[in-house]
């Protein structure tokens, strides 16, 4: 039998590829094709270069261009966006929140218009859930695939793994899966997937969680049946309990990012680019912070770029490359206070494995740092795995001109937010305070934080991913002897 992997993201290639959930694919034997970007190909090539698997390219300018070829097209899959189920206990607030963003920026006369019949259709899908299968048997007529029927062809596979419910291209490549008969499970590769991305582009026919809150979202604002939704885990955490041979100490951890030995340590992980605006700014307001001593303990910063800084934009330069100015005035402003880290990218940063150095990098920090500064992110779950004090910065606005406040009406964020694990500061006094607290008494919080890892990380937590293999492995077996009985 085949195994189609559609892993072409970054994150869920390291999700999928770099975890015991490939190990198990390997070992049962089974042909695997992975997709992949198709500059990347020749990359993993290099790295999958047994027998039994196949790299092959995602097509992804192609399918891309597929979804944004036309208005109604692209009508059709905002509507999806703004579209998700609902029962009296479960709401999903992020689809209100998405049509306030979208005001800003449908500007025009006309924009408004379509913006205002989107909206009105996504009452109707919101509400029907007749409707939300007319939407989406609507999409898979206009975005059926059929640049991927050559692979369904050329492999004849009988599973695809994708790592989403189906956005962006891996809606047309579900699609023509389901057309060939070919059976998906999908993996989301991040917690806020299930509330974030709008409505499933094409129905799967297994699930794979995180945990149970993520599971009941899947069910209620996907409309899929849970006992199709398996709560595996949290597959690429697996090595933070099994594996800390990786992790230098704090002593190597400092020398490598040119640290003082004998200063405190913030660590400010920055978002991505679409949630980069005025990061400087905060970055200098941390700093004048430290430099005026209003922070009682002598302190360092060490901030560090998301991966995605580091991809071109479409000027052709990275947004790291881009602030070059910005950070060379702040190293100028205030020298070994500050220093700022360049991450590989996540899924190319080995030549001859995909080991997971990104992530080990990233955990080395958090362990040895004081206290975590983020801006909403996966951080506020991960670190909990060490009981590690975190200041979440809420100031200036949000991605397309939300005001950074307004985000915590997320559902994602409602959710994680209400185990109050992590403080959030509105201005740089807000900050200043927080920071004294956590420096003098790093234990605050920490019965929240370990309530959030016991509820939303610990499920299978050091073997995710061989639970999750195993899953697939035996789902696999099942469509084996169902084929074996229509022999007979």
């Amino acid at each position: 039998m085949t195994i189609f992997i559609n892993a072409y993201r970054s994150f869920s290639m390291r999700y999928i590829t770099a975890t015991d959930i490939m190990q198990k694919l390997k070992n049962s034997g089974e042909s695997i094709v992975l997709f992949v970007k198709d500059d990347e190909v020749a990359h993993f090539q290099k790295i999958f270069s047994e027998p039994q698997i196949n790299i092959e390219p995602v097509l992804y300018e192609e399918s891309l261009h597929d979804i944004r070829k036309n208005i109604f097209i692209r009508s059709l899959n905002l509507i999806r966006i703004l579209t998700a189920g609902k029962n009296s206990s479960t709401y999903n607030h992020t689809i209100d929140l998405r049509k306030t963003q979208y005001k800003s920026e449908f500007t025009t006369f006309k924009a408004k218009l379509v913006l205002l019949m989107i909206r009105i259709c996504s009452w109707f899908t919101c509400n029907s859930y007749f409707i939300r299968k007319t939407l989406i048997s609507t999409m898979r007529l206009f975005l059926s695939g059929n640049l991927y029927d050559d692979y369904f062809h050329k492999y004849k596979p009988d599973l695809l793994l994708v790592s989403s419910l189906g956005y962006g291209i891996d809606i047309a490549f579900m699609n023509s899966a389901a057309r060939y008969g070919c059976k998906i499970i999908s993996i989301p590769h991040s917690w806020d997937n299930s509330s974030t991305k709008g409505y499933r582009g094409c129905e799967p026919d297994r699930v794979i969680t995180w945990n149970q809150n993520m599971t009941n979202e899947i069910e209620v604002f996907h409309d899929i049946a849970k006992t199709k939704i398996y709560t595996g885990g949290i597959a690429h955490w697996d090595v933070y309990r099994n594996d800390t041979s990786n992790f230098i100490s704090r002593q190597d951890f400092f020398s490598k990012h040119s640290l003082s030995q004998n200063k405190k340590l913030l660590f400010y992980a920055m978002s991505g680019p679409r949630h980069f605006e005025r990061r400087f700014d905060v970055i200098e307001g941390i700093l004048k912070s430290i430099y005026n001593n209003n922070i009682d303990t002598q302190c360092q910063l060490l901030v560090r770029f998301h991966p995605q800084h580091l991809q071109a934009s479409e000027e052709g330069f990275s947004i790291s490359t881009q602030y070059q100015s910005s950070i060379n005035k702040i190293k100028d402003n205030y020298g070994n206070l500050i220093q700022f880290w360049q991450p590989k990218p996540p899924h190319l940063n080995e030549l001859s494995s995909m080991e997971l150095t990104d992530m080990y990098e990233m955990a080395e920090a958090i362990r040895h740092c004081d206290i975590v500064i983020q801006e909403y992110s996966t951080l506020i779950l991960e670190t909990t795995i060490f009981d590690k004090p975190v200041i979440n910065i809420s100031m200036y606005n949000w991605e397309q001109g939300l005001p950074s406040s307004t985000i915590e009406g997320f559902t994602h964020l409602r959710h994680i937010l209400s185990y109050k694990s992590v403080r959030t500061a509105k201005t740089f006094e807000e900050f200043t305070e927080i920071a004294n607290q956590y420096l003098e008494h790093p234990e605050l919080d920490s019965d929240s934080r370990t309530n959030l890892f016991a509820n939303e990380i610990s499920m299978n937590h050091g073997y995710a991913g061989a639970k999750i293999g195993t899953y697939v492995v035996d789902y696999l077996n099942q469509l084996k002897h169902i084929d074996t009985l229509r022999t007979y």
